[in-house]
């Protein structure tokens, strides 16, 4: 929501709309907005997020009744589905990408794999692996996640019983790739070079496209969901735990359903 605010901000001192504020904030205004970002090359569903983004904020200024008359339609919001078509990663691609990976980047697939990282959030993991080997030894059911996150925001992420032994092998490998270049996991001069490089190691490895590294989280989230069904949770509920784990907070559970589970589960029926 905050990159959000920032766009728009951005966007209004272009547009020399002057400060703008949730409860002045007008119809025009809103549409230019979409247009531009539109024209900019953004997706329909990241601008339908957006414009979510906007109308809560006008909700808070207590302009409900207006925020909900204007529609996506009159603002010319794209249509687009909110569901995505993203699986888990296919078995054997990521057996064919771990018998072929060097030892830094099977740690660093391991960690999106077996943690659910995102991205960024593995390349930062260096500055809490200690803590996570220290945390799963003990018996914690759950790792806290403070680098590299989307927002800064921090969460705990439970790693079930059944794959904390898996993880904890994942953390311990990716402590020995530190070893080699101290403190970096990934030995690159900035985060958009080490981005780069983890991005080039994978897709040669085949994790890529329906296989990259979000199909690696996908995974992630199937096993957590499944573990929480079968403690005796409602899928409501193991849904919005997922959520949580992922860094998405709990209430976006149908979400998490439509864009991480759906597709993989009405391929198998």
């Amino acid at each position: 929501m905050l990159t959000t605010f920032k766009a728009f901000a951005t966007h209004a001192k272009q547009w020399r709309y002057g400060d703008v504020d949730p409860a002045t904030v007008t119809e025009k205004q809103l549409r230019n907005y979409v247009a531009a970002r539109i024209a900019a090359g953004i997706t329909a569903r990241t601008i339908q997020n957006e414009v979510s983004h906007l109308r809560r904020a006008v909700r808070g200024a207590g302009r409900g009744d207006w925020a909900d008359a204007v529609t996506n339609a009159q603002l010319g919001v794209p249509a687009g589905t909110r569901i995505g078509v993203g699986r888990v990663v296919d078995t054997d691609v990521l057996a064919h990408a771990l018998a072929h990976a060097r030892a830094d980047t099977r740690a660093w697939i391991q960690l999106e794999r077996c943690l659910g990282l995102r991205r960024e959030e593995m390349i930062e993991s260096y500055k809490s692996l200690k803590q996570w080997e220290a945390a799963l030894t003990r018996g914690q059911s759950f790792i806290t996640i403070r680098h590299g996150t989307k927002g800064g925001r921090v969460r705990d992420t439970v790693i079930p019983t059944p794959y904390r032994a898996r993880a904890l092998a994942a953390i311990r490998a990716a402590l020995e790739v530190t070893k080699a270049t101290p403190p970096y996991l990934v030995n690159a001069t900035t985060t958009r070079a080490a981005q780069k490089q983890v991005h080039e190691r994978f897709a040669a490895l085949g994790l890529t496209g329906k296989d990259s590294g979000h199909a690696l989280r996908r995974a992630f989230c199937r096993d957590n969901y499944e573990h929480y069904l079968s403690e005796g949770h409602s899928e409501q509920d193991a849904l919005a735990m997922c959520s949580r784990d992922l860094g998405h907070g709990e209430g976006r559970g149908r979400w998490v359903w439509n864009n991480y589970l759906r597709a993989t589960y009405e391929q198998q029926t």
